[in-house]
């Protein structure tokens, strides 16, 4: 007998014979090696004497590893995936759909009802049949391949209180993998972490808090990992009582760029939200409320805008704000057509060759967040020059990109921000290489080329986008980028240069877009330098049929498709 009709012949006897007719079919069968579904019938339909008579003779939840298996029965083995596998347990959860996002279902179906060969029809079993099981279950985890914390974690998300309450008295906790993935994260060829991020994105506004109260009350204090795209999924929900207030204390969010947070709260129109980031002091900065207010006003949330406005006149010192509003002006005198004294303070420019604006050629001031100015006088900026912030005076084979002193090198060093204006068409010759503290810097669309080495050395930094407007990137632009996890470049984008993440080993992806027509990979006398190291644990993620594709199955790299 081949291995499907045997399984399937098991799984008719689970819902059409008594537990002692199957004992003996189980004897004329013999080995079955896909038993899973028929013991998950068994705990949805049956009860707990046909689970412990199929246990008795041998079902268990494992699935053989192997491609026959999976093509065999629709199902999850083991192959791929970092081992993730169909969950067949799932069975016993009182859920008629299935979990959103939960890649486990594969091959489940979840019915309400199942009918036997009497035509009489089955349905799930009571709650206190189901207590039994999941005990026998429990007791027998090992030896059925059960995992009680696995069950745990979808009787979350599935809103199964029975269950969840059963399995918390006796003694069980989500796993330390799963806590670890909650906390940690991972990157998106990751399994746990894919899976994850996808069942918070695809939960109800209304199951969203229940499930995360929960999910939070198994991390041992910890906080949730927060990624942008978290963000994303959650902001969209601060209008929902008490969610906001849940964000803030759940989640760790000291690594994201607070003015996205806050313009995601106006986005999601939550003046709550907006109380607990006072209260945090998030809005403490005048330039911040003043620039929020703004956007609140601009994307024509009503609610928000008030809220802010009442904030600041709650607030505000308004004869301090106007003493600091006059040295302003005075400022802005002072960089008028007739007195360039205090930009001369601050940086070091010239005119461009081409004479169409200025290019910085230095950074001279103490600041650890810094605007470039878009204009010094009648002149507009166009150009980021060559080590114009550079945290060093040498890269690579040695090439001087900066002759700041020592002293003014270890203070760009310390800069964490730079807002560059929408006027720069160039970036220099490793303009930002070196800056060790640099966590956000947003690459305007005005941009059309970046010389190479360009943020090299920029250990902070952990993502960036490249605007489409981009035509080409130098060689070993990113290179040394250690904490860079992820970097987009955006339709538009055509040439990349040689070496350009070398020794980026956090990298984890690189979006290429279809425009994209070269990637330089340089001979040199010692080793080629390939655009895209493929000893990096990187993926790739690229349009199919796009020459992004065909370069990494040329250079065996990761990749898979937009």
């Amino acid at each position: 007998m081949n291995d499907y009709t045997g399984a399937a012949r098991l799984e008719e006897a689970v819902i059409n014979m008594r537990p002692d007719e199957l004992r003996e079919l189980y004897k004329e069968i013999g080995y079955v090696d896909f038993s899973a579904k028929a013991l998950g019938l068994a705990c949805r339909f049956r009860g707990a004497d046909m689970v412990k008579a199929l246990c008795e003779c041998g079902a268990t939840f494992a699935i053989p590893q192997n491609e026959e298996a999976e093509n065999l029965y629709h199902v999850y083995s083991g192959m791929k995936y970092e081992n993730y596998r169909s969950n067949f347990a799932m069975y016993l959860l009182n859920i008629t759909k299935q979990i959103k996002g939960a890649c486990c279902c594969k091959g489940i179906k979840l019915l309400k009802q199942i009918e036997r060969n009497d035509k009489k029809k089955l349905k799930q079993i009571s709650d206190s049949e189901r207590a039994k099981v999941l005990k026998y279950l429990c007791e027998n985890a090992d030896k059925l391949s059960f995992q009680p914390s696995e069950l745990l974690f979808w009787a979350i998300y599935a809103r199964d209180d029975f269950i969840y309450g059963e399995l918390k008295t006796m003694g069980v906790d989500i796993s330390e993998k799963r806590i670890n993935i909650m906390t940690n994260g991972g990157n998106m060829s990751d399994m746990y972490w894919y899976e994850y991020s996808s069942l918070n994105a695809k939960l109800s506004d209304e199951d969203y808090l229940p499930v995360m109260e929960r999910l939070a009350a198994e991390l041992n204090g910890k906080q949730f990992h927060c990624t942008e795209k978290i963000f994303e999924i959650t902001k969209k929900r601060f209008s929902y009582p008490n969610i906001p207030e849940f964000f803030f204390e759940n989640f760790e969010m000291d690594k994201l760029n607070r003015m996205k947070i806050l313009r995601g709260m106006i986005d999601g129109n939550s003046t709550a939200a907006l109380s607990l980031a006072e209260k945090a002091g998030w809005l403490d900065s005048i330039k911040r409320r003043d620039d929020l207010i703004d956007y609140a006003r601009k994307n024509k949330s009503v609610e928000c805008t008030a809220w802010l406005l009442d904030f600041k006149n709650r607030t505000a010192d308004f004869a301090a704000e106007q003493v600091k509003a006059e040295k302003k002006i005075e400022r802005e005198l002072n960089a008028s057509p007739n007195s360039v004294l205090m930009m001369k303070k601050l940086w070091s420019y010239k005119k461009r060759e081409q004479g169409d604006g200025l290019v910085i050629k230095e950074y001279k001031g103490t600041a650890t967040e810094v605007t470039v100015p878009e204009t010094i006088g009648k002149s507009t900026v166009v150009e980021i020059g060559n080590g114009a912030f550079a945290g060093g005076s040498g890269m690579g084979a040695g090439t001087i990109i900066t002759y700041a002193s020592f002293e003014q090198q270890a203070l760009r060093r310390k800069i964490t921000e730079v807002t560059l204006p929408k006027t720069i068409k160039v970036i220099g010759r490793g303009a930002f290489a070196s800056m060790n503290s640099l966590l956000s810097i947003e690459i305007p669309d005005s941009v059309e080329e970046i010389e190479p080495y360009a943020f090299d050395m920029c250990g902070a930094l952990k993502e960036i986008t490249v605007p489409g407007s981009v035509k080409r990137i130098g060689k070993l632009a990113f290179a040394g980028c250690k904490n860079l996890r992820h970097i987009k470049f955006c339709e538009g984008v055509a040439e990349i240069g040689s070496g350009m993440f070398n020794n980026d080993t956090s990298l984890e992806e690189i979006e290429l877009p279809r425009s994209l027509q070269k990637l330089v990979d340089e001979e040199t006398r010692y080793a080629p330098i390939y655009a895209i190291d493929k000893s990096l644990p990187v993926t790739v993620i690229c349009p199919k049929g796009s020459y992004a594709e065909e370069y990494c199955k040329k250079h065996g790299i990761k990749f898979k498709n937009i």
